[in-house]
């Protein structure tokens, strides 16, 4: 008898055929998605064969035809949302789902981070990828809004303002808030601050890493109204409808945050009917402002222009030239400017653009055109 060969190998996970590599990943969301394609080279191979791209890229999400179909259910299931890659050559949708009542709206994305609010109207912070979650200061915190409990089972039935308006718990949180910034990463450590637009754009708010409360810096009167934040070299800077540009120094003086004016308020400045206004902190270290403007003749209603924000105002500039082979992202995230040489779907010194805030009001601004 001959002597026995060697004992078997063990089977290696990377050995799986690619078919079956590719079938697996068909059947999960991103966060998985994503993790699986970080176990080996091997799995690395089938997800960028299977169009996984790589997580540090921008993201397109899209959650409305979810919410809208089950806004009555919003307690009882969980939310699952969309989110595209805005490569063309990465042709695919995924899901992402949202652990049950903390997802009602989305109110910012933020270095990877999603801000939403759950159905008790209170903010969380959210990462899809790493599935973490960190609760905000409740909504409660602002003086403007009381809860109402049952007076038998003490749970919560209502929330009433200071109007004495009466919303349900999770509806509140709806027109509550507006936008909000992170200043950097949660998962970089514990120095990160929220900034919150609130209250129809009136108030701007701030909360900071274990704080329990919020702060408020800012309330507007006299019409205008908050439409942009952007953290810029350190401190936060807050631009409204009227254009006036502010910078926040959140670690001042004890008594709390000190504001600077860079650029005054002008509601008249012959600009046009102003959609909305937002702030983008650029990589190579300016800030600009970007202005959508309803343009009667252009073919989609809508024109941009775009100016850098010095100390002494705020200057014109041209597009082609300030955006350096970038490309600009505008919408409920903080606005963003990114390099597009390792992205070919994306055209450089374009304007990627979602307004969710003006969206219903949109065809109603476009009939002015006739």
């Amino acid at each position: 008898m001959s002597p026995l060969a060697g004992p078997c190998a063990s089977p290696s996970l990377s050995d799986l055929p690619i078919d079956l590599l590719l079938i697996i990943l068909e059947r999960l969301e991103l966060p998985h998605a994503l993790a699986f394609a970080a176990v080996c080279t091997t799995w690395s191979s089938a997800a960028t064969a299977a169009g996984v791209p790589r997580s540090r890229t921008p993201w397109i999400m899209s959650w409305g035809n979810h919410v809208d179909k089950r806004l009555d259910e919003r307690r009882r299931s969980a939310v699952t949302c969309n989110l595209y890659h805005p490569d063309d050559a990465v042709d695919k949708i995924y899901s992402v789902s949202f652990p049950k009542g903390s997802f009602v709206a989305c109110y910012g994305a933020s270095h990877g981070w999603l801000v939403l609010a759950n159905d008790l109207s209170n903010l969380v912070l959210h990462n899809p990828v790493t599935l973490a979650m960190i609760p905000l200061p409740p909504i409660t915190d602002f003086a403007c809004v009381e809860a109402v409990y049952g007076s038998e089972e003490g749970n919560l039935e209502h929330y009433l303002l200071e109007t004495n308006s009466r919303f349900e718990a999770y509806r509140l949180g709806i027109w509550f808030y507006q936008k909000a910034v992170l200043s950097c990463s949660p998962s970089r450590g514990g120095d990160y601050v929220v900034m919150i637009i609130h209250n129809n754009g009136e108030r701007l708010s701030f909360a900071k890493a274990g704080q329990s409360r919020w702060q408020v810096a800012s309330t507007l009167s006299g019409g205008d109204r908050y439409l942009d934040c952007a953290y810029h070299k350190g401190r936060y800077h807050a631009v409204t409808l009227h254009g006036m540009v502010e910078k926040w120094d959140l670690d001042g003086a004890s008594n709390g945050p000190t504001r600077e004016v860079i650029y005054a308020a002008r509601p008249y400045g012959g600009l046009g009917c102003i959609l909305t206004r937002h702030l983008v902190s650029t990589p190579w270290g300016d800030l600009l402002q970007v202005r959508a403007i309803l343009a009667r003749h252009y073919p989609d209603g809508i024109a941009f222009q775009i100016c850098k924000v010095d100390p002494d105002g705020c200057k014109g500039v041209v597009q082609g030239n300030v955006l350096m082979d970038h490309a600009l992202f505008l919408g409920l995230n903080h606005s963003a400017c990114l390099p597009t040489q390792n992205l070919p779907g994306i055209r450089p010194h374009c304007i990627y653009f979602s307004a969710p805030v003006i969206i219903h009001a949109f065809d109603w601004l476009l009939g002015l055109r006739v």
